[in-house]
Formats: structure tokens, C-alpha cells, sequence
């Protein structure tokens, strides 16, 4: 029996600390949880609806929690599942950050704002627009659909999408569905655009944005494919991944990985790597067109134009001659580095360098004509 009893008095022991333990975790949770306050209205008035107990508040309605501060025309505050629904002409302040909705609803207990109609967050040289958004003041995490629109103002990138997830704390942003970003050039008259149908922009020290699968890029007269692409913003190039593709005017361009480099967001050089080739069709009915193919293969470009392609390692070469602009046959060389300059996107002369090896065929040869 004495046995029995001493386990017993551990029981009660043990679960008066269980009790007193709980009460201090509740007590500590209800220090934490600050109350939102109501702090003006013209009007004020409560009443009941479904049994429910209601506080309506209209004219200049102004109410806080911790260090948001709430703004609208009209309000109905609901005590019993403490949600502050707030109606016309709405302004969330916090910090530096704002929020305007036509219409939100707001959680107390859980500090998170479902806004809806024409939503608008503005930051420090950032804002964003949707139409729908969940955001978590505990956390300050983001999350919204239709329409979705970035604007990263320090960098002029913008982007679009149908839905979203927007992490300021973490200097991190995720669209899908129709996802589009674009950049203007400096002097406003040129804009690389990138598609795909998802995207990340990192606006961190270093910005990125990163598109993944069926990835499109456009900027005047290039255009480009690839399965990823990543755009380092301060470095202003664009590194295109898996099966790229690029065209401009005229030339294609392939390989394993590519680089579009610019020079004030203004596209000034093409780098291939890996089976690189570079085609130019010159007579497409007539399956007439020049190559270039090596290891790597950089592209010059100036004033819009493709002045300049560079074959490196490996190079080898196809091209027609021409002389006042009569043909004057094909050209095949292989070398080390192989240098063709254009003029008017036409071949004007090419430079073999380096173990240079080639054949000269007349354009009256009939002939086979073998490539080195």
C-alpha cells in the first residue's frame, strides 16, 4: 500500500507540472498574440446576424495590430472568429510596405490578409499587382493570382503572370502560367523579352531571373529557344541551357550551352559552346546556305548587325564566294580558328588560321563536293 500511494503522489506531481506547464505555454502564447484595435470609425455600431456577434464600422475606419496599421471606408468586424472584413478604398501600412485592395479580409489570429480586385503592394523600388493575394504578415510570405505583375524599379525588369509566390523576406519571387518577363534597354527603344511557363526572379545583391521549360527569347531581330535560361541582371547576359537555339536574321545558331552577352541590355555577343554551328541561309528555296561550325563559336554583333563569326578549335568551314555580287563558288577550309566577316549580313571575307587545310570549287563545278 505505501508503495502505491508514493506512486500516486508522483502522479499528481507530475501532472500539476503538466497543468502549470500548459497555463505558462498559454499565457506565453497570449503575450505574443497582440489584439487587433479598433481605433476610429464615424459610425459604430454592433449587432447580430446568424447568431453571431457584429461590429460595423464605416467612415474613416482605422484599425491596428502590432505595426500594421488598417485603412478603409467601411468595416464589419466579426468578435467571435475575430476576422476584420474591410470594404472600399483600402490601405494596409507597414513599415515601408503597402497594400491597396477594394476589398479584403483580415485575420487576427493568424495575422494574414486575403485581399481581392485591383491589389496593389508597393515597396522600396518594388510593386506588385493581381487581382487575388494571401499574405502572411507573420511570416511575410506572399501568394497571388490573375494577372500577377512584378516591377523590380532599380533594374526596369518587369514580369507577368497568371499566379505567384512573392517572398520579400527572402528576395524571392515564383510565377507559372504564361509566365513573361522583360527588360528595357537604355535608351527605351529595345526590350529583351523572356517566356516560359515558369520563372524565378531572385532581386537579391545579385539578381536573377530564371526561366525553365519552353523558354522563348526575344529582343528586335533575335530569337531564341532553350529549355532554361538564367539572366544575371548586373552582369547583363543571358545564359541559355539545354537544346538553345538562336536566330538572328537570317543566321542560326546551335550548340550544347549559349551565352547572349550585352552591353547596356543591348545585345552585342553570341557565345556557342559544345557542337556549335553557325548557319546562314541564303537561298532558302534552293537549300543554298553558308556554315560554320567549331568547339565554340562567338558572334559579333554591332549596330544590330552580325559583323563577325568566329569558329575556335576544331573549325571547319562551307561558304560562297561572291565578287560584285556575282557567285564565284564555295569555299571549304578547315583550321584551327576560322574568321568570317559580313557586311549587309553577307559574306565579305573569311580568315583561316592555324593548320589550315581547304578547297576552292568554282561555281560551274558539277561535281562532289567534299566538306574537310
Amino acid at each position: 500500500m505505501k508503495r502505491t500511494a508514493q506512486i500516486g503522489g508522483y502522479g499528481l506531481l507530475l501532472l500539476a507540472w503538466m497543468v502549470f506547464n500548459g497555463l505558462s505555454q498559454e499565457n506565453s502564447l497570449r503575450r505574443d498574440m497582440s489584439r487587433l484595435e479598433l481605433l476610429h470609425a464615424d459610425v459604430s455600431r454592433g449587432y447580430v446576424e446568424n447568431g453571431l456577434p457584429l461590429k460595423l464600422l464605416e467612415g474613416h475606419v482605422h484599425a491596428r495590430q502590432d505595426t500594421l496599421e488598417l485603412f478603409c471606408d467601411r468595416a464589419v468586424y466579426d468578435e467571435t472568429n475575430r476576422i476584420l472584413h474591410l470594404q472600399g478604398n483600402i490601405h494596409m501600412y507597414r513599415g515601408k510596405d503597402t497594400l491597396i485592395a477594394r476589398e479584403a479580409r483580415y485575420f487576427e489570429v493568424n495575422k494574414i490578409a486575403i485581399a481581392e480586385g485591383n491589389v496593389q503592394i508597393f515597396r522600396p523600388l518594388q510593386e506588385m499587382k493581381s487581382d487575388y493575394l494571401e499574405y502572411s504578415y507573420s511570416n511575410d510570405q506572399i501568394r497571388a493570382r490573375g494577372n500577377l505583375f512584378l516591377h523590380d524599379r532599380e533594374n526596369q525588369a518587369f514580369i507577368t503572370a497568371l499566379q505567384g509566390e512573392y517572398i520579400p523576406e527572402k528576395s524571392f519571387s515564383y510565377v507559372k502560367d504564361q509566365a513573361h518577363f522583360w527588360r528595357i534597354d537604355s535608351t527605351s527603344q529595345d526590350t529583351i523579352h523572356i517566356f516560359s511557363l515558369e520563372m524565378e526572379y531572385v532581386f537579391k545583391t545579385v539578381r536573377q531571373a530564371i526561366a525553365r521549360h519552353s523558354v522563348r527569347i526575344y529582343q528586335e531581330n533575335l530569337s531564341a529557344t532553350c529549355d532554361s535560361a538564367i539572366y544575371e541582371l548586373d552582369q547583363d547576359v543571358i545564359y541559355l541551357k539545354s537544346n538553345p537555339v538562336a536566330r538572328q536574321e537570317n543566321n542560326e545558331m546551335t550548340g550544347q550551352e549559349m551565352q547572349l552577352i550585352l552591353k547596356d541590355r543591348e545585345l552585342e555577343k553570341i557565345i556557342v559552346t559544345g557542337k556549335a554551328l553557325a548557319v546562314s541561309v541564303l537561298d532558302s528555296l534552293r537549300g543554298k546556305e553558308d556554315r560554320l561550325e567549331g568547339r565554340e563559336i562567338v558572334l559579333y554583333i554591332a549596330d544590330r548587325k552580325l559583323r563577325e563569326i568566329n569558329a575556335i578549335s576544331n573549325a571547319r568551314s562551307y561558304y560562297h564566294l561572291k565578287e560584285k555580287k556575282e557567285d564565284r563558288g564555295i569555299n571549304v577550309a578547315s583550321a584551327d580558328t576560322i574568321k568570317a566577316f559580313l557586311k549587309e549580313n553577307e559574306l565579305d571575307s573569311i580568315v583561316v588560321i592555324g593548320g589550315a587545310q581547304g578547297t576552292y570549287y568554282p561555281e560551274d563545278y558539277k561535281g562532289k563536293i567534299v566538306v574537310e
